[in-house]
């Protein structure tokens, strides 16, 4: 089963209510700010913007009207990819701006995540200080309305347990969700062969394999 967020008592027609609410305000609504990677790296550690003057919605008791689905078909495996999406539930709700990571039972920013496509500009990476493994984010790329958008993580060899999705959502500069995350997702452990065959690769070498693989196979 595809893991995905959802809040405890939070129903589909009252975040369709939300989405709804938020469309008429977009209309004539102004740009966003332009953001720098700089600026998003200082909301690493606790996935918060910077927006003087506003809090997030979910500390208002609003539940997300956004959804990170990771796809039910691949388990996550250490140094396998993992594939996950970010759109709006129940609705088409545009949005501007996220960051997205993976966390550790310790709440530890693990893993790595895949340069985008060739012809996928919605997002790139960054490398969070918070975490051991560099490009450990993904974040928007421009300030463009975004119906959905589909990120490939690395999990990393060493992983065990279980892990989580972190998301942030922006969806202009007065309204966006926070710190909201997926179900936990159970590791498929690997045997020793397994792991002394992907441990044996060159880390950079293998990064490059997965993403020609990902993107042109």
């Amino acid at each position: 089963m595809a893991a995905e967020t959802r809040s405890a008592g939070v129903t589909t027609a009252s975040v369709q209510t939300i989405a709804a609410f938020l469309l008429v305000l977009l209309v004539g609504a102004p740009g966003a700010r332009a953001v720098t990677d700089e600026m998003l790296k200082i909301a690493c550690s606790d996935m918060t913007p910077r927006h003087p003057g506003y809090k997030p919605e979910n500390t208002k008791g609003l539940p997300c009207p956004f959804q990170l689905t990771v796809d039910p078909s691949t388990p996550v495996v250490p140094g396998n990819l993992v594939n996950i999406t970010l759109t709006s539930i129940g609705t088409i709700l545009p949005f501007k701006g996220f960051m997205v990571q993976a966390r550790d039972l310790n709440g530890e920013v693990i893993g790595t995540f895949l340069p985008a496509c060739r012809n996928a500009t919605q997002h790139h990476m960054i490398s969070c200080s918070n975490g051991q493994e560099p490009y450990n984010a993904v974040v928007q790329s421009n300030n463009k309305y975004k119906i959905t958008d589909t990120f490939t993580w690395i999990a990393p060899l060493s992983l065990k347990g279980s892990i989580k999705f972190k998301f942030t959502v922006v969806v202009n500069f007065e309204h966006f969700w926070t710190n909201e995350e997926t179900q936990d997702i159970p590791v498929v452990p690997l045997s020793q062969e397994e792991f002394d065959i992907k441990n044996s690769i060159n880390h950079e070498y293998y990064i490059y394999k997965l993403y020609t693989q990902n993107c042109f196979s």
